[in-house]
């Protein structure tokens, strides 16, 4: 998918840093409040904990970034996920795990809240990690007048099966997943919906018909929150016109920015082995 040079260029670098782990600590809520903190962002890269509000002794954790309660929603797209936009462009696909207990603030930090079309990436108080990296693409895709189109899809892992969100039908059809033989290491979800996004309200429509989706799913499953992960996926294609000679020839190019949300590590871990299997 990306170009050779590129490739060798990044397998010269170290490939530790193909993996970033960021903490992000929100704010007290209102009953949190009225009681100490044992957690302490010491810088932007050390987190420190305490068993009880005033003990001496502590347990130290260093990460790529530590965030703090007053962070901003745009300073942890910037460290977080900006660098990605460039590297789907380069034809490379990214991941980013978004992992916490229910009431973390997964949601607030992957999606955020709605805000205008017209407001840019760089501006939105409130956009999530999601339509940000969105419209950062689009951005990027038209300021280089490249020929593109993108398509999202979102599905729900609960116990062990697969459902789309972005289904047209109303009933709980789940999804098979097969391993793709062309591709080592590549699976294919079968009857997986796409669909076509050109802005980001978009994004944000399809955000909430899934999420409306999923609540449904939750009642008629007698769903627990701790045990539903879901997966959101932007598909980028770009059409690259090359002049080889006298011919003109269109570069295709697909990659992959993929965003899931995460309760349990452990219990996805297990639901993804028997999927498998």
């Amino acid at each position: 998918m990306a170009s050779p040079a590129l490739i060798r260029k990044m397998r010269k670098g170290n490939n530790s840093q193909n993996i970033k782990v960021y903490v992000r600590c929100r704010p007290m809520n209102g009953t949190e409040s009225k009681t100490l903190s044992v957690v302490e962002c010491r810088n932007n890269k050390e987190l420190v904990l305490r068993d009880r509000p005033h003990d001496k002794v502590t347990k130290a954790f260093t990460f790529d970034r530590v965030f703090g309660q007053d962070s901003k929603q745009i300073d942890v797209y910037r460290a977080v996920a900006k660098n990605s936009v460039n590297e789907v462009l380069n034809g490379f696909n990214c991941t980013i795990f978004a992992y916490g207990q229910t009431g973390t603030g997964k949601t607030f930090t992957m999606e955020g809240e709605r805000t205008p079309d017209n407001t840019s990436w760089e501006e939105d108080p409130l956009a999530g990690i999601i339509p940000r990296c969105v419209t950062h693409l689009f951005d990027e895709l038209r300021v280089q007048n490249l020929e593109f189109s993108m398509r999202v899809s979102f599905l729900e892992l609960y116990n062990e099966e697969l459902f789309d969100l972005l289904s047209a039908h109303d009933d709980l059809s789940k999804l098979r997943l097969y391993e793709d033989a062309s591709r080592k290491g590549s699976c294919i979800i079968q009857g997986l919906e796409e669909v076509l996004v050109r802005s980001k309200s978009d994004v944000y429509s399809i955000l909430e018909k899934g999420s409306a989706k999923r609540q449904t799913a939750a009642t008629l499953m007698n769903a627990h929150s701790s045990r539903s992960h879901t997966v959101f996926t932007v598909t980028v294609h770009i059409k690259e016109n090359t002049v080889d000679g006298e011919e003109l020839l269109k570069v295709n190019l697909a990659c992959k920015v993929i965003f899931v949300l995460v309760k349990e590590l452990w219990l996805l871990v297990q639901e993804l082995k028997i999927l498998w299997t």
